[in-house]
């Protein structure tokens, strides 16, 4: 046998024990498998005792009834019912009921800082493992996490408060409403781990429902008006203004001078001799979103087309339901995304 068959021999041996001397195989039952609280405290640790059988068996087992722990946790500490009350500076001027959310096992399985530090296998095979988490360690990493969070909350509604009335006010509110509710699943974890350090927590903004009623009510502080030229019927200013209604923005008349948004567009329509058997209508439709303060484009579209039939007044109505048809399909997803991501 070669030197090197003899060394790798050698390793595998004692990677082998090294194996097997992590999990105790004696007779008599660890302490910790039926009372874990003699060798660690409650107050400083999270456990709980699975069995499988075999090691990875026994560690699910264990993480699912840590999971378990947690969760009935988040439910003792937590109020079910909670209420904020608002006013009229901040956006809303209501009080508003509502549930506090209760922690997913997807999330606690990402918790850092679970670890299995003993294991033990019993004469007919059956392994046993101990699921540990220190309440204070932990504690800590969620209270830095949430404070991290809050942060972002509010120096977003803060922007939105010296924005009001815009579409990156509104963004802003939107992102404060994604942080909020992530920001609530981190607390709900540490009142599930560590309800000294939950109920340390202070929310300047109240709640993630709150940042929502803020960005509800920025919606209605978002004034734009609609001017089409050219727009027979006013079919497209229809849709656009139907648009708007759906987002909850506040629609003016033209004639007002207090939206900060102007829709200015235009439609042009003209005959097109292409052949003797049909009449085309050859159509060109603009489209602008315009900071009305500064006159500034923030959002255009245009498209055009041709639409034939044997008459041209029918040719023209054809026009304007695929311009219509182009408005839904097109622009208004479009708008919506412009209204989502834009920083203007």
């Amino acid at each position: 046998m070669s030197k090197i068959k003899l060394f790798n021999g050698i390793i595998g041996i004692c990677l082998v024990t090294i194996l097997f001397s992590c999990a105790s195989s004696s007779k008599v039952v660890p302490e910790w498998v039926t009372n874990p609280e003699s060798a660690y405290n409650s107050n400083e640790y999270l456990w709980a005792v699975g069995s499988g059988t075999d090691r990875k068996n026994a560690e699910n087992d264990a993480l699912a009834l840590l999971v378990r722990s947690i969760q009935q946790n988040v439910v003792t500490t937590t109020e079910a019912n909670q209420r904020f009350a608002g006013n009229e500076e901040a956006g809303y001027d209501m009080n508003y009921d509502y549930s506090s959310s209760v922690l997913t096992a997807s999330s606690i399985q990402e918790i850092p800082g679970i670890t299995f530090p003993q294991t033990w296998i019993a004469e007919n095979g059956t392994v046993y493992t101990l699921a540990l988490l220190n309440r204070q360690e932990t504690g800590r990493y969620y209270r830095q996490k949430i404070a991290d969070l809050t942060a972002v909350v509010e120096s977003e509604i803060v922007y939105a408060t010296a924005n009001k009335g815009t579409f990156a006010a509104l963004r802003a509110l939107q992102n404060a409403v994604e942080s909020a509710w992530e920001n609530q699943q981190y607390i709900d974890t540490l009142a599930g781990i560590n309800s000294n350090m939950y109920r340390m927590v202070s929310l300047e903004y109240g709640s993630a429902q709150a940042v929502e009623v803020l960005a509800a009510r920025q919606k209605e502080n978002i004034v734009v008006t609609v001017k089409v030229d050219g727009d027979s019927n006013g079919r497209i200013a229809a849709v656009l203004e139907s648009t708007l209604a759906d987002l909850g923005l506040k629609i003016t008349s033209p004639s007002e001078s207090t939206a900060t948004y102007l829709f200015q567009g235009k439609v042009m329509m003209e005959p097109l001799k292409l052949d003797n058997k049909y009449e085309y209508a050859r159509f060109v439709i603009d489209i602008d979103l315009i900071e009305t303060s500064s006159g500034k484009i923030l959002f255009p579209y245009t498209e055009n087309g041709r639409e034939a039939h044997v008459s041209y007044s029918e040719a023209v109505q054809r026009a304007y339901r695929t311009m219509e048809n182009m408005l839904e399909q097109e622009f208004i997803p479009q708008f919506l995304n412009f209204v989502n991501t834009s920083d203007e």
